[in-house]
C-alpha cells in the first residue's frame, strides 16, 4: 500500500520554544490506505467485506426494432453561460491544444461526445456568465461567429458529421415579445449558422429552459412544430435549405431537478403535442414520474428521454485520491466518493435504470472560463489559460469513455440500419441511493448493459463508488456470440504506487466461462470496470493515455499581449486592433490545417468580435470598430437602444481578463462614454478571485469613474473612499471624450490615478493579494481603450506556482511529493463552488503543519478562513515565529510568507491555536526590478480629445425587413388533433433475476411503467393538407378500431370510409392493407372502404418486406407511411391502380426508389 503524507502523529503541548521543521516528527505515525488499491505485495487488503452481485444478458431482451427511445446516444456537452468564453482563444493562441481537445472528445470509432448542446443568449447573466446574443434588435442580421459554441460546434462537426446540435434559451433579447418572435429569433440564427459553418440545427427546445409551463408550453410546441413543418419556398427559398431546416426536432421540457408527470399525461391527451415532440429531458435527477411516463415513452412510444443537463465531476481527479474521507469507514475514496467521477457514472446508470435516459448532456463538459465563476469546478475538462495552452482532462472522462469506447452510440437512421446499440434494461440495475448526487458507497450492483441489435456483441460497465471488493456472476444466453467466447475486462482506479494515471483505463486481461456458462468478474473498491466481447486491447483509441496537463504558465506578455515575454515591465496589454492578426482553420477531421482566416472575421466581425482574453459576467464586451476605423473594447448592451432583458444574477455589466496567480501590478485603461451621460460610468478592477456576479463584490479592489467626475474606490463591496475629480486631474466630463483610469496594488497599498494623477490612496490591513483584472460599466454603450496591466518595480509581480491543497504529489513519471502535512488533518471534497477544485484541508489539532519546498521569496496560503487562529512559521529550519492567521474569503491570502532572498526555500506553517484551512498554497517568485511609467507625475493626455477629425462612435440602426419569416399558413391557431389510440403489444416476459446475496443492498423493485396503461406504440391519426397543418376535424375516441393486428380510423361514417393508422404487433414479415374492413365492436357488422394510410403507419415495422396493398380506393397515403419497413421491401399494388398510386407513393411517403420496388 502506498505511504500517504498524511500521518497522525502524537503532539505534546506545544510551547513557543518548539522548533518545527520540515522533517518528520518522531513517533508511530498512522499510514493512510489508498483507497481503490487492492492487489499488489505492498498492499493493504481491504476491511470491507466482498459482496456479490449478477448480470443476465440474454438476446431475446435486445429491442432492436426500437431505435429512438432505447439506442443509446452517448454524451453530450452544453456550451451555456460563458463557460465556454476562452475556448476560442485556444484555438487562436495554441491551435494543437485546440484540436487535440476536440478530437479527444470527439473523434474516432467510439466517440465520447456525440452532442453540442448550445444556449442562446441574451448579453445578460445566465448563473456564470453572459452568452453573447446573436440578434440584439428585431432587424439586426443574425450573427453566430461572436458565440464560441456556435464555432465549436461547427469544429467538432469537422471531426464527426453525425454530431448533433441542439439550442434552448434562457432569457431573450428585449425585443422577443412573443412565441413567434422566438421563432424569428431561433430561425435566423439556425440559418446563419447554417450558411456560415454548413451544419443544420438538429433539436430545438421552443420553451424557457427550466420552466416549463403547462398553460402555454404545449401549446407553444405545437405551433414550433407546425412551423418547422410549413415552411415553404417563399419563407425559405433554398430547398436544400428548406428541406434540412424541416428536419429539426422538438425538445421538451428541460424542468430541474423534479419530474412532472405533466408531459406524458399532455402527450397522451394531445395528438398534436405528442407528435410534436421528439425528445423529453429533464436537468439533475435520475428519476421517473410517479406513473411511469419515462419508461413509457422510452418503451412503448419509441421516443428519446434525456438528461439533459446533468452534472459532472466535482474535482480534480488527478489528486482526488489525496482524499482521506472515510465513507463509510475506510480512509480515502479514491476516484470516488461524493462529486467524483465514480458517482457521475452511477448517475447516468441510475437515470437508465430509474428513466430510460438514454443520452446525458454535461453542464459544462468543458470549463473553460476563470477560476471563481459561479458553479465552478464541475466540469471533464478544464481550459483557463489559453495563453499557456493548458488543459486538465479529468478521468471522469474515462468513466464516460467505459461506455462509449466499448459500444456504438449515436442516433439510429431511418432505415435501422446504423447498428447503434440499444441498452438493455433487463441486464442493467441501480442500488445506488438518491438522484442528485447519488450516492452509491454502501456497495451492491450498479451497471448498465449495451448490445449490438444482431446480437453478436454487448459491454457491460459497472461503477463500484464503495470501498467494498463486488464480484459479478455474468450470464449470457440468445446471444450470437463466438464458441468459447472470452470477455475482456478493462478497468479504472486510482493509482497504487505509481504515477497517477498508471491504472486508467488498462485492459486486466480476460475471462472466460466456468463450468456453468457464467462469467466471474472480480470489480475492486473505487473503480469503474468494463467487460465486453470486443477486442480492442491493441486499439490506439482504446489504449492512448488520457493527455496530461502541461505547466501552467502564467500570463506576462509583451507590448502587444500576443506573445509570452517575461523580460519588461508589462503583464498584459491590449489595444483591441489585433493588426494583421490570423487564426489557424481546423481541416476535416479536425487537423490544424495550413489555412487561416482573419481573426476579428472569424470572432464576430467589426461590429463586435470577441476580444483576447475576456470572460464576461454581465452583459457584452466586444472588439468594435468605431466610425474613425480605430477599435475599441465596447460594452455593446445599451439600456436606451436595446434594453436589458432579464438575467439570473443581476447586476451591471462585467467582464474579466488575465491570471489570478497576478499579485502586484497596475492596471490602467482609457474609457469614453457614447450617451446617457447621467448613468453613465466605468470601472476597472484588481485581484479578482470571484464569489459574485458584481465586480465590487468579487474583486479586492475596484475603481468607478462617473461621466460626471465622480469616483468611488472600493474593498470589495465596502466604498472606502470616495469624491470628484478636480481640475487637476483635467478630467473631461460628458460623452465622447476620453479619460485614462488606473488603479495599482502595491502589497497592502492601493492607489487610484485619474488621466496619472493620483486621486485615492487605501492601506488595507486584512490585504487582498492575488487576483486578475476586471473592467465594468452601466448599461451604456462605454467603450474601453489601451489596456495595460504593469509590474511595479521592488514588488512580486505573480504566484510562478499555485497549488491545490490536495497536491500531496504532482504528475510526473517519479510523482514526486509535493505539500506535506503532519498530524491530524480532514481532506475532504465536495465543497462549495467557489472553494478551489471543491476541496479543502482542515485542522484544529495543535502540532498539526503544513510544509512545502519551493524556489521563490516566499509562500502564501489562501483559504476561507473566519477565526484569526495562530500558527508557528519556520523558514529553512528556522526558529519558529508566531503569526496570526488573517480573516479571508474564498481563494484570498490568509497566512503569508514574504521577503524572503530568491532561492529554494522549505516552509513549515503548524497551528498552535484555532482553526488552520488550506485550500490553494502560493509560491511568490522573484521581484520585478523593471521600471514603470507608474513613475509619471505629468497629466494623462490624449489627442482624440482634441482632434475635431474623429467623427464620435455612432452604432447603426438596423432596419427591416425582418430577417426571418413567419410561414403564412399557421399564423392561425394549429388545429386540434384527434386523441391518440393505445394499443396493447404481445406480453414480453421477464428475464429472471437473480436473487441478490445478503451483502448486497436489495435490488429495487420493478414497478409498472405507467399507471393504466400497458406499454404501447401510440396511433395518431391526421392528414396534412400540404403545409403541415391537420386538415381533418377532430375525431372522437370511438371511432378507432381494430381488426386482426391492425387499427383504423373512421373517416366518414356517412361514406363508409376508413384509414389504415398502424400494427399493434410490429414484429410482422408481411402484411396486407385490405379494399375493406369491418368494425364489429357493436355487435353488428359495419364495412368500411379503406381509403387512406395514415403518417408513420409502418414507424417501427422492421421486418416488415411484403406489403400488398388490396384497396383500389386509396386517395392519400401519410407522410413517412412506409419509412419504418425494411429497406428493400416489396410493395404490391391493383394492376388497375399504376397511374393514381405512382404518384402516391412517393419519397415523402417514406418510398425508397433505389431499393424498395412497387409491383402492379
Amino acid at each position: 500500500m502506498r505511504c500517504r503524507v498524511f500521518q497522525r502523529v502524537c503532539v505534546g503541548i506545544l510551547s513557543l520554544s518548539l522548533l518545527v521543521t520540515g522533517m518528520p516528527f518522531c513517533g508511530g505515525g498512522v499510514k493512510t490506505q489508498a483507497a481503490g488499491v487492492q492487489s499488489g505485495v505492498t498492499e493493504k487488503k481491504s476491511a470491507a467485506k466482498e459482496k456479490s452481485g449478477s448480470i443476465t444478458v440474454d438476446g431475446n431482451d435486445i429491442r432492436a426494432n426500437n431505435v429512438n427511445g432505447l439506442t443509446y446516444k452517448g454524451f453530450g456537452l452544453l456550451s451555456a453561460n460563458s463557460t465556454s468564453d476562452l475556448l476560442m482563444d485556444y484555438k487562436a493562441q495554441n491551435p494543437e491544444a485546440y484540436a487535440e481537445l476536440l478530437q479527444y472528445l470527439f473523434g474516432g470509432k467510439y466517440p465520447i461526445m456525440t452532442h453540442v448542446k448550445l444556449e442562446m443568449g441574451n448579453d445578460r447573466n445566465n448563473s456564470t456568465g453572459s452568452e453573447a446574443s446573436t440578434k440584439r434588435s428585431r432587424y439586426e442580421k443574425a450573427n453566430v461567429l461572436r458565440n464560441p459554441g456556435w464555432q465549436l460546434a461547427a469544429d467538432a462537426k469537422k471531426i464527426n458529421p453525425d454530431i448533433k446540435v441542439s439550442i434552448l434559451r434562457w432569457n431573450a433579447p428585449e425585443w422577443v415579445k412573443s412565441i413567434e418572435d422566438v421563432y424569428k429569433w431561433y430561425k435566423a440564427t439556425i440559418l446563419a449558422a447554417y450558411r456560415q459553418y454548413g451544419y443544420m440545427v438538429d433539436y430545438i427546445n421552443p420553451n424557457v429552459n427550466e420552466a416549463w409551463n403547462k398553460k402555454t408550453d404545449v401549446d407553444y410546441t405545437k405551433k414550433f412544430a407546425g412551423w418547422i413543418a410549413s415552411e415553404n419556398e417563399k419563407t425559405i427559398p433554398d430547398a436544400k435549405e428548406r428541406a434540412l431546416f424541416q428536419k429539426i426536432k422538438l425538445v421538451v421540457s428541460d424542468e430541474a431537478t423534479s419530474i412532472s408527470s405533466d408531459i406524458v399525461a399532455s402527450m397522451k391527451s394531445d395528438g398534436g403535442f405528442y407528435h410534436a415532440v421528439d425528445v423529453v429531458g429533464y436537468h439533475y435527477t435520475t428519476s421517473d414520474d410517479k406513473n411511469g411516463g419515462m419508461k413509457w415513452l422510452a418503451e412503448g412510444a419509441d421516443k428519446e428521454v434525456w438528461n439533459s443537463e446533468a452534472q459532472a465531476v466535482f474535482s480534480n481527479s488527478a489528486f482526488r485520491p489525496s482524499n482521506n474521507v472515510k465513507d463509510p469507514t475506510t480512509e480515502g475514496t479514491g476516484l470516488g466518493g461524493t462529486g467524483s467521477a465514480l458517482e457521475m457514472g452511477n448517475t447516468f446508470i441510475k437515470g437508465f435504470v430509474k428513466s430510460r435516459r438514454t443520452h446525458v448532456v454535461y453542464q459544462p463538459a468543458i470549463g473553460s472560463f476563470y477560476e471563481g465563476g459561479q458553479f465552478s469546478f464541475k466540469e471533464l475538462v478544464s481550459a483557463r489559460d489559453p495563453w499557456s495552452g493548458w488543459i486538465h482532462y479529468d478521468a471522469g472522462l474515462l468513466v464516460l469513455a467505459h461506455l462509449s469506447k466499448f459500444a456504438v452510440t449515436g442516433w439510429e437512421n431511418e432505415d435501422n440500419t446504423a447498428g447503434i446499440w440499444r441498452a438493455i434494461p433487463e441486464a442493467s440495475n441501480s442500488t445506488a441511493s438518491g438522484t442528485n448526487p447519488v450516492d452509491g458507497r454502501r456497495g451492491g450492483e450498479n451497471y448498465m448493459t449495451l448490445a449490438a441489435p444482431s446480437k453478436d456483441a454487448f459491454s457491460s460497465v459497472v461503477v463500484n463508488d464503495s470501498e467494498y471488493p463486488m464480484s459479478y456472476q455474468i450470464n449470457v444466453k440468445n446471444m450470437k456470440l463466438s464458441d468459447n467466447q472470452k470477455l475482456a475486462v478493462w478497468e479504472t482506479r486510482a493509482a497504487d504506487d505509481g504515477r497517477f494515471n498508471e491504472n486508467y483505463m488498462k485492459c486486466t486481461g480476460s475471462v472466460s466461462a466456468g463450468e456453468d456458462g457464467s462469467y466471474v468478474v472480480k470489480v475492486k473498491p473505487f473503480s469503474v470496470v468494463t467487460v465486453t466481447t470486443l477486442d480492442v486491447d491493441d486499439d490506439e483509441e482504446h489504449t492512448k493515455a488520457l493527455p496530461v496537463e502541461g505547466e501552467r504558465t502564467v500570463l506576462d506578455t509583451d507590448e502587444t499581449g500576443d506573445a509570452q515575454d517575461t523580460s519588461n515591465g508589462i503583464l498584459y496589454a491590449d489595444d483591441f486592433e489585433y493588426t494583421g492578426k490570423r487564426v489557424a482553420v481546423i481541416a476535416t477531421h479536425g487537423a490544424v490545417s495550413q489555412e487561416t482566416e482573419d481573426y476579428i472575421s472569424s470572432r464576430g466581425g467589426d461590429s463586435g468580435a470577441m476580444a483576447r482574453y475576456t470572460h464576461t459576467l454581465n452583459g457584452a464586451f466586444e472588439a468594435y470598430k468605431t466610425v474613425d476605423g480605430n477599435r475599441v473594447l465596447r460594452q455593446q448592451l445599451d439600456q436606451t437602444e436595446n434594453g436589458v432583458g432579464h438575467s439570473w444574477n443581476d447586476g451591471d455589466a462585467v467582464t474579466l481578463l488575465g491570471d489570478f496567480r497576478w499579485c502586484n501590478y497596475t492596471a490602467s485603461v482609457d474609457v469614453l462614454f457614447e450617451n446617457n451621460v447621467s448613468k453613465a460610468y466605468g470601472s476597472v478592477a484588481i485581484r479578482q478571485t470571484g464569489g459574485s456576479q458584481k465586480l465590487e463584490d468579487s474583486s479586492g479592489y475596484t475603481f468607478r469613474v462617473s461621466a460626471s467626475g465622480a469616483w468611488k474606490l472600493y474593498r470589495k463591496d465596502k466604498v472606502v473612499l470616495s469624491g470628484t475629480a478636480s481640475d487637476q486631474e483635467s478630467f473631461k466630463k460628458g460623452a465622447f471624450v476620453w479619460n485614462n483610469l488606473k488603479l495599482k496594488g502595491a502589497g497592502a497599498t492601493i492607489t487610484a490615478y485619474i488621466n496619472n494623477c493620483p486621486v485615492a490612496e487605501y492601506t488595507d490591513e486584512n490585504p487582498i493579494t492575488s487576483g486578475r483584472i476586471g473592467l465594468g460599466s452601466s448599461y451604456t454603450h462605454t467603450e474601453f481603450d489601451n489596456l495595460r496591466v504593469m509590474k511595479i518595480k521592488g514588488y512580486v509581480p505573480y504566484y510562478t506556482e499555485l497549488l491545490d491543497n490536495m497536491e500531496t504529489y504532482d504528475l510526473t513519471p517519479e510523482k514526486n511529493t509535493k505539500l506535506v502535512y503532519q498530524g491530524t488533518w480532514s481532506h475532504a471534497n465536495g465543497k462549495g463552488m467557489y472553494v478551489y477544485q471543491r476541496s479543502m484541508s482542515e485542522t484544529s489539532e495543535a502540532g498539526a503543519s503544513l510544509t512545502y519546498s519551493f524556489t521563490g521569496t516566499g509562500m502564501e496560503v489562501l483559504a476561507k478562513t473566519s477565526e484569526a487562529g495562530t500558527v508557528l512559521v519556520s523558514v529553512d529550519g528556522g526558529q519558529p515565529e508566531e503569526r496570526k492567521l488573517q480573516k479571508a474569503d474564498n481563494m484570498n491570502m490568509s497566512c503569508s510568507v514574504s521577503g524572503l532572498e530568491y532561492k529554494k526555500h522549505t516552509v513549515t506553517i503548524a497551528l498552535k491555536e484555532g482553526k488552520f484551512f488550506v485550500d490553494m498554497v502560493g509560491v511568490l517568485g522573484d521581484v520585478c526590478e523593471i521600471s514603470d511609467e507608474n513613475t509619471l507625475t505629468e497629466n494623462w493626455k490624449d489627442k482624440r480629445n482634441n482632434d475635431p477629425t474623429v467623427i464620435p462612435t455612432q452604432t447603426p440602426t438596423p432596419e427591416g425587413p425582418e430577417e426571418a419569416l413567419i410561414p403564412d399558413a399557421l399564423t392561425t391557431p394549429v388545429p386540434t388533433v384527434p386523441p391518440i389510440v393505445y394499443t396493447t403489444p404481445s406480453p414480453v416476459t421477464p428475464a429472471p433475476v437473480t436473487p441478490a446475496p445478503q451483502e448486497t443492498a436489495p435490488s429495487p423493485v420493478k414497478t409498472p411503467t405507467t399507471s393504466g396503461q400497458p406499454y404501447a406504440t401510440p396511433v395518431v391519426s391526421g392528414t396534412p393538407d400540404g403545409t403541415g397543418q391537420i386538415a381533418q376535424t377532430q375525431a372522437p375516441q370511438d371511432q378507432y378500431f381494430t381488426s386482426g393486428n391492425a387499427t383504423y380510423r373512421i373517416i366518414s361514417a356517412k361514406k363508409k370510409t376508413a384509414a389504415f393508422v398502424g400494427l399493434q404487433k410490429k414484429n410482422v414479415k408481411a402484411f396486407v392493407i385490405p379494399a375493406s374492413v369491418k368494425d364489429k365492436r357493436t355487435g353488428k357488422a359495419v364495412v368500411y372502404r379503406v381509403t387512406a394510410i395514415d403518417k408513420k403507419a409502418f414507424a417501427g415495422c422492421g421486418k416488415l418486406k411484403k406489403l400488398q396493398i388490396k384497396s383500389k380506393k386509396l386517395t392519400f397515403i401519410g407522410k413517412n407511411a412506409f419509412a419504418g419497413i425494411q429497406k428493400k421491401a416489396v410493395i404490391s399494388c391493383p394492376s388497375a391502380c399504376r397511374k393514381a398510386y405512382r404518384k402516391l407513393i412517393t419519397a415523402k411517403t417514406g418510398f425508397k426508389k433505389k431499393t424498395m420496388k412497387i409491383l402492379f
